[in-house]
């Protein structure tokens, strides 16, 4: 019974998988003589964007040029696929977000700038029959939509802006009637007089239709005043997870990274954040709460990390958390962690298989990044990334920019099979904000930085240049906030210390984990 108990309450011990590259495409400029590879010359990535995993391993990207001169979407699914959509003529500032898919095949994506109003919303469509799509525009009032979510359960997360007004947190799901219905989980003070919040940060949503984020309950002076939390469609309180120093003493965080975290089935968080060291100087940390206390992950001029990168971070619900860092020698590496063992899954310079043959994952600057966007780990532990092409010996040939899964193996323990274990049917997919500014084209490569921390960060065009990694993006009716531009202090080494006590329920899981590893210890023994 124990066992059972285990199973569907706790999430499962996370090992930390090797990897193998997988394309799914590769996108160029026109012209270029390498050509792409399941999708036409001319169809280029945007310049922020999300690379989302479902748990069955569909995957969807947001195509921000074609040759048709309107922004598109890409979907496929072990390494097949094309171009699902493309928008149609809605005016010269119509533009989609970053999607959201799952595994039934729902794609869900933002379109704003529409010169019809009533054409901007939120599209669903689904892959089986890509037309017609839907167009949702609640909640009444909302004038976008972004950090969009779909989960498993094919609820759609966001941030919807009331324009004039400020934002909100909202979930939407289908009624019986084929309606959608808004829930406003959080507002900002604008929206709702009784709201804490001067400024809600970009958020994320798991399957349970939980989303977790950041807010501002105070200006910040030489101390921020935040606090993340998690809030529930049905009504529930919402539950803190951490909060700044400025608002506890005691916490480890100095300030919260401008980008979304990320959140599991099992409500666990992963975010990124600023201590300070004893000198007094920002160090940039990958937190990771686990369900009764705040761990560090990974930390600047810690082990082999150089200096993180702020992009959001993924966790699945093995607790395996996805990031982007600096290593040692100063190459930019997509890393996976259990919070214990970190691993590479790719690192600048590495050869890899492509649709032609060995490639270099490389740019011809070497200031470019070679690195696109965030990446995304589902539930056994696969990985979304896009990487700069070269061939292995001429990095001034552009081969343009990959879309992979990197596959997950895990290796035989005890004896065991060497299967993949599947966490469950949740992933999380940690996107950055869908674009709220403007995209960046081929040609542009701001260098992605350290000092900077996007709310929804805008990259130069990965169709030849992935990513800008640290390129603040301007926040709309953010005020005097500095949201994404000023540089966050760093927190200090994690000491293990958590900002908020836990439930005696949130502790059963980990409790039951403990007796079922004592019981284990004493028949071991006893044998």
């Amino acid at each position: 019974m124990a066992l059972s108990v285990l199973t569907l309450a706790a999430p499962a011990w996370a090992q930390v998988p090797e990897y193998t590259l997988e394309l799914q495409a590769r996108t160029n400029l026109q012209g270029n003589a390498s050509g792409a590879y399941n999708v036409a010359p001319g169809n280029l990535l945007a310049g922020s964007y999300q690379l989302p995993l479902s748990a069955d391993g569909q995957l969807a990207f947001r195509l921000s040029i074609t040759p048709e001169g309107r922004s598109g979407v890409w979907w496929g699914q072990d390494g097949v696929g094309s171009r699902i959509y493309v928008l149609p003529d809605l005016g010269d500032d119509a533009r989609t977000g970053d999607p959201g898919v799952n595994s039934r095949g729902d794609i869900a994506f933002a379109v704003t700038g529409a010169s019809s109003a009533a054409q901007n919303g939120i599209y669903l469509l689904n892959v089986a029959a890509p037309d017609p799509v839907r167009i949702i525009r609640v909640p009444v009032g909302a004038s976008d939509w972004s950090s969009l979510w779909l989960n498993e359960a094919g609820q759609m997360g966001f941030r919807a802006t009331f324009a004039g007004v400020g934002r909100a947190y909202a979930v939407v799901s289908e009624a019986p009637d084929g309606n959608f219905q808004a829930t406003l989980l959080a507002s900002e003070r604008a929206v709702d007089g009784a709201s804490p919040y001067e400024f809600l940060y970009s958020p994320t949503m798991n399957d349970l239709g939980q989303m977790a984020g950041v807010g501002d309950l105070a200006p910040a002076s030489s101390e921020y005043f935040q606090e993340l939390r998690i809030f529930h469609a049905d009504g529930t309180p919402s539950r803190l997870i951490a909060q700044t120093r400025g608002r506890e003493a005691s916490s480890p965080v100095y300030r919260f990274a401008s980008v979304q975290p990320a959140l599991n089935n099992h409500g666990q968080v992963a975010f990124l954040g600023t201590a300070r060291s004893a000198q007094g100087s920002n160090v940039t940390t990958l937190w990771r709460w686990d369900g009764s206390e705040l761990r560090t992950v990974a930390q600047d001029g810690q082990g082999d990390i150089r200096q993180l990168e702020f992009f959001p971070p993924d966790i699945n619900d093995s607790g395996l958390v996805v990031f982007r860092a600096f290593d040692a020698a100063n190459m930019r590496a997509v890393w996976v962690s259990d919070g214990q063992e970190t691993r590479r899954v790719a690192t600048e310079h590495d050869i890899v298989s492509s649709d032609l043959g060995p490639a270099r994952i490389d740019q011809e600057t070497p200031s470019n990044p070679v690195f696109g966007g965030s990446a995304s780990i589902n539930a056994r532990g696969d990985v979304t990334l896009a990487a700069g092409l070269a061939p292995p010996d001429n990095d001034q040939e552009e081969w343009g920019t990959a879309v992979f899964i990197a596959r997950a193996s895990f290796p035989q323990v005890d004896g065991g099979t060497g299967t993949d274990p599947d966490a469950g049917t949740g992933e999380s997919d940690a996107g950055t904000d869908p674009d709220a500014g403007t995209e960046q084209d081929a040609g542009t490569d701001p260098d992605a930085g350290t000092g900077e921390e996007p709310d929804a960060g805008e990259e130069p065009d990965a169709g030849t240049e992935p990513d800008a990694g640290t390129e603040p993006e301007p926040e709309p009716d953010a005020g005097s906030r500095q949201d994404a531009g000023t540089s966050p202090p760093p927190p200090p080494p994690d000491s293990g210390c958590g900002c908020q006590s836990s439930s005696p329920t949130a502790l059963l899981p980990w409790m039951l984990a403990g007796l079922m590893r004592l019981v284990v210890g004493r028949r071991r023994k006893d044998a």
